[in-house]
């Protein structure tokens, strides 16, 4: 059975019941008769459109109603915290959508780096931001450690986009370098939401065996591969049960072990995971030395490396000292006498105040030169990344991102600068403030004020 057959019978399933007679809501689809992974994509479609939906409306604005009054603010919030509770996927879309997600589900469960690849950048001419990278990537819920490796070696590498080859050289090391120490149980874990799919699918709690041979054949894990194919032969079966993958995956020898793949040389299975993250893009792909595998004897496996940078990077995001705690804690803390630090008149910093990432240039701009606008706001020393910015707090609206600078520009102190990045960023926008583009929009502007 192929993953096409495998969503298309999947759809039919979840056609019975939930029938295209009425528009569906995320409490609708809420049940264990949704597999999770396609709840999770169908749910985060809907985020999709809210914000489509809210960006439409303010690009529909115009000056003759007054939006940045407060009550106009009010109940723009009110209207926006109303539209995302009533989220729906019309009645007459929902076949096309159902089956389309059922597809992209199946095919990332087997095939997750293809199919990101495919997924991310199917509408790009050439690189995409990382905010636009990982926005798209939250399709899909499982395999959490491809978005953490993606966002880890674009903060590493100071990277504000992807294109398709360095994203996919990218996603295949951490895929099969991730796996490479898993034993049955770590296996089973992984492989959990495809057995929950196939079980939605089919009645059955097994996947098809091409759809496992083809899972580990994308982690370069031979041994397995092999082991299955045997299975296959000698039992007569064309599905297996996860019982039956574990007896599998015990009696197959390591991955270390293992003769290395026709493609070439593996990397060695001890060596870190870290320094990958650290390399440039085009060696991202480029074989390993052996000498970081004999410095450890028994070194932490991949996966749990992994585990431990992330818990790393979040309690480094989540610390309780000033700097580094939750923004809207920040925000509620932060005194109001703050004197604020700009010289508009010093030169720019960094080619990205002469050379916009549109290509246009701004001086010509009839409100206010955008360059200058952003020195004022972030002061002389600051290097805006007003392409991140638009992107990943504005939904790409580059006139809401000037009139937010704009409004920031006439304020005195850091109590009323943090009010506005609440009230006209945050909230409107549904920034994630934890985010990297937001910690460094807030960070950068607050420190004007000290």
């Amino acid at each position: 059975m192929s993953t096409r057959s495998l969503a298309d019978a999947l759809s039919e399933r979840l056609l019975d019941t939930f029938p295209a007679d009425q528009a569906y809501t995320k409490a609708d689809w809420a049940t264990d008769a949704m597999p999770g992974p396609l709840r999770h994509y169908l749910t985060h479609l809907l985020r999709h459109h809210h914000r489509r939906e809210a960006r439409q409306l303010r690009r529909a604005r115009t000056d003759w109603v007054d939006y940045d009054h407060p009550e106009m603010e009010q109940a723009t919030h009110s209207f926006l915290d109303a539209t995302e509770q009533h989220m729906q996927v019309p009645r007459d879309q929902w076949t096309d959508t159902l089956r389309t997600a059922a597809r992209r589900t199946t095919n990332y469960l087997v095939r997750p780096v293809p199919t990101l690849r495919a997924f991310v950048f199917e509408d790009a001419a050439g690189a995409v931001p990382v905010p636009q990278v990982q926005w798209r990537m939250r399709f899909f819920g499982p395999y959490a450690y491809l978005r953490n490796a993606v966002q880890a070696f674009a903060d590493k590498q100071d990277r504000d986009a992807f294109t398709p080859d360095a994203f996919e050289r990218v996603l295949r090391r951490v895929d099969e370098r991730m796996t490479a120490d898993f034993d049955a149980d770590r296996w089973l874990d992984l492989l959990d939401p495809l057995f929950d799919t196939a079980r939605c699918a089919t009645d059955r709690p097994q996947v098809p065996l091409p759809l496992l041979r083809t899972f580990f054949e994308q982690k370069n894990a031979a041994p397995l591969v092999e082991r299955l194919t045997a299975h296959g032969r000698t039992a007569d079966a064309d599905a297996v049960a996860p019982d039956t993958l574990r007896r599998l995956i015990d009696a197959a020898p390591t991955q270390s072990s293992s003769p290395e793949a026709p493609s070439g040389k593996r990397d060695a299975p001890d060596a870190p995971l870290d320094p990958d993250l650290h390399k440039p893009t085009d060696e991202a792909s480029a074989p390993r030395s052996n000498s970081s595998s004999e410095a450890a004897p028994e070194a932490t496996p991949m996966w749990k490396q992994f585990e431990q940078d992330a818990s790393r990077r979040r309690t480094e995001t989540d610390a309780s000292n000033d700097d580094a705690q939750p923004l809207w804690a920040q925000f509620q803390q932060r005194p109001a006498d703050g004197s604020r630090q700009t010289n508009a008149s010093s030169p720019p910093t960094g080619a990205d105040s002469s050379s916009p990432s549109d290509g246009r240039s701004t001086a010509s701009d009839p409100d206010d030169a955008l360059s200058a606008l952003e020195r004022e706001v972030f002061g002389p020393s600051h290097t805006p990344k007003r392409e991140v910015y638009v992107d990943a707090l504005f939904d790409g609206d580059r006139d809401a991102y000037r009139r937010v600078l704009k409004r920031l520009r006439t304020v005195d102190s850091w109590s009323d600068a943090s009010q506005i990045i609440s009230d006209d960023v945050f909230r409107p926008y549904q920034v994630n403030i934890y985010s990297d583009a937001a910690v460094h929009f807030t960070n950068a502007i607050e420190a004007t004020f000290r």
